[in-house]
């Protein structure tokens, strides 16, 4: 796996002991960034399960002002602080070794543009998380939400009315969902 563009360009990037990950290929990497290439210069950038930190690095690589990295893998926080290392980008990331749901609920950090959601396939993760993305203090009208997904593993948007799909590609087994929140009275 490496940084496809930007300032990092060519790196190659360490991925976490075991067979605990499952890195976006290169062609879903690429078209992910192509649809947000407006976006990401000087953009706050969420990687949640972020594995090896590929799709943060890549967002710093291509200019995103900041990317926060979240995983409970100890194993994944070692490859993360290694390749930012690496691609020197650790300057413009946080790393926090934590579970993904756990951390949106918690966190009291400044709000994200673009936030990634890449969970484990079939593992329960995902909707636990859009249940309550409407409600978290670091998300907000215009922040972007992408998720990685397979195509069988249904988001159910109909019953999640606070959820607005904007864009959805597929690429064979893989779905990427574009996804805003819908704007509510109580949050600007």
């Amino acid at each position: 796996m490496r940084v496809i563009a930007g300032i990092a360009r060519g790196h190659n990037l360490k991925m976490p002991k075991g067979n605990q990950t499952r890195p976006a290929m290169d062609r879903v990497k690429g078209s992910l960034f192509s649809i947000l290439v407006q976006r990401i210069e000087g953009a706050r950038f969420l990687d949640l399960f972020a594995g090896s930190g590929g799709l943060g690095i890549e967002a710093l690589s291509r200019g995103a002002e900041y990317s926060a990295f979240v995983d409970s893998s100890s194993f994944c926080i070692e490859a993360i602080k290694d390749n930012l290392i690496h691609t020197k980008l650790i300057e413009k990331a946080q790393i926090f070794q934590e579970d993904c749901l756990r951390f949106i609920k918690r966190s009291q950090v400044k709000p994200f543009d673009i936030v990634c959601i890449d969970p484990p396939y079939s593992k329960g993760h995902l909707a636990p998380i859009l249940e309550i993305l409407h409600v978290c203090s670091m998300f907000y009208e215009k922040t972007i939400f992408v998720i990685e997904r397979r195509k069988k593993e249904e988001l159910n948007l109909k019953e999640r009315m606070n959820l607005n799909l904007i864009d959805e590609r597929e690429f064979g087994e893989t779905v990427l969902t574009f996804l805003k929140l819908f704007p509510t009275p109580n949050k600007s």
